[in-house]
């Protein structure tokens, strides 16, 4: 039998196994082909999300810079119409030239501490919120499309957080003032006053705000877009003031300038805590024998020695500064932005 014939005889016999051999082997490097490829798609298409994912970050990130920037550069002008408009100073002048009147002026300092107090925080805390909501909406918009608004309807869109600073602002400095004169007229001059009592202040001066038909927080919207019909075409830039409208009206955020609210007290009772906080000094004012530390929760000071000194957070811009500082950082106001922002990239 020849070489050949062995060799034929040889594939005949085994014939089946080659068949099947040839199959798992051309399976095998088809499947590690098709593998190869499905690898370098998901390769692609993960290094494109990591890089779309890095470029919106980016984005995202300098809106947050142009936001806590115009932030800044908004609240100098928010605070000196406050400072502007509850003149503690001017009363402060009239009782050094020891006048006729001095216990009608006294009360009267009374209400303009507690009202610039109560107002720096309210203002502050809608003017951080709205224009979060305002520049994530832009930074959404021009994301997806950086032609979609221009710098006009930009300007002009913004220029809505003027009306809180304006008319807003007699209104919520209106609702203010009578909430204090009502919270604080029983309380006397010479009542000596813990923290825990001033917490209670502020807290009634809470309570009593959130019950007014001009809570702020309700109608936040009102404050920022005063007479502002939310418009029903469907331009670019009705759409945008539409959206902002509805979110300032929203829960999430109602919820949120509350929270932020009550914070900017606690900011102030802790500011405050600090003059409160004098070791060894007795509730008379006496230094103790011993030099015992003395809780600064229980000691008591009267509310003529309060005023000035509620009065100095604001000479020295203690209160807005450190408040403002805080808000802009504050985690569940980056969370609102976020989601702000990535609401209007879908």
């Amino acid at each position: 039998m020849s070489v050949f014939s062995k060799v034929r005889n040889f594939f005949s016999r085994h014939r089946n196994k080659f068949i099947v051999g040839g199959i798992i082997i051309g399976g095998s490097i088809f499947l590690t082909r098709y593998a190869q490829q499905k690898l370098k798609e998901w390769q692609e298409k993960e290094t494109l999300e990591f890089l779309e994912r890095n470029r919106k970050h980016q984005h995202f990130e300098s809106i947050g810079r142009t936001c806590n920037q115009t932030i800044l550069n908004l609240s100098i002008a928010l605070n000196e119409t406050i400072n502007k408009r509850i003149n503690t100073e001017e009363v402060i002048e009239r009782l050094k030239s020891n006048p006729e009147n001095k216990l009608g002026l006294w009360n009267e300092l009374k209400i303009l501490v507690f009202s610039k107090a109560a107002c720096t925080i309210y203002a502050n805390v809608m003017l951080v919120v709205t224009l979060k909501i305002q520049l994530s909406i832009i930074g959404g918009y021009l994301y997806k499309d950086p032609n979609s608004l221009s710098s006009d309807m930009q300007e002009r869109y913004l220029s809505y957080c003027q009306n809180l600073m304006d008319a807003g602002f007699n209104k919520l400095n209106d609702l203010v003032d009578r909430t204090c004169r009502k919270v604080l007229n029983s309380v006397n001059l010479t009542k000596q006053l813990k923290l825990s009592d001033l917490e209670a202040i502020f807290w009634s001066i809470q309570t009593a705000v959130a019950t007014d038909n001009d809570n702020p927080v309700e109608n936040l919207r009102h404050y920022i877009l005063p007479d502002v019909d939310v418009p029903n075409s469907e331009g670019i830039y009705e759409r945008v003031v539409k959206d902002t409208s509805d979110l300032l009206e929203s829960d999430e955020v109602k919820s949120l300038v509350t929270h932020c609210t009550t914070r900017g007290f606690m900011v102030l009772a802790e500011q405050l805590s600090e003059y409160y906080n004098t070791n060894g000094i007795t509730e008379n004012g006496k230094v103790s024998e011993t030099g015992e530390f003395i809780n600064p929760f229980n000691m008591k000071k009267p509310m003529a020695k309060v005023l000035p000194i509620i009065n100095g957070l604001f000479s020295n811009k203690t209160l807005p500064d450190q408040f403002l500082q805080q808000l802009i950082v504050y985690e569940k106001l980056q969370v609102l932005s976020a989601n702000v922002y990535e609401s209007f990239l879908l």
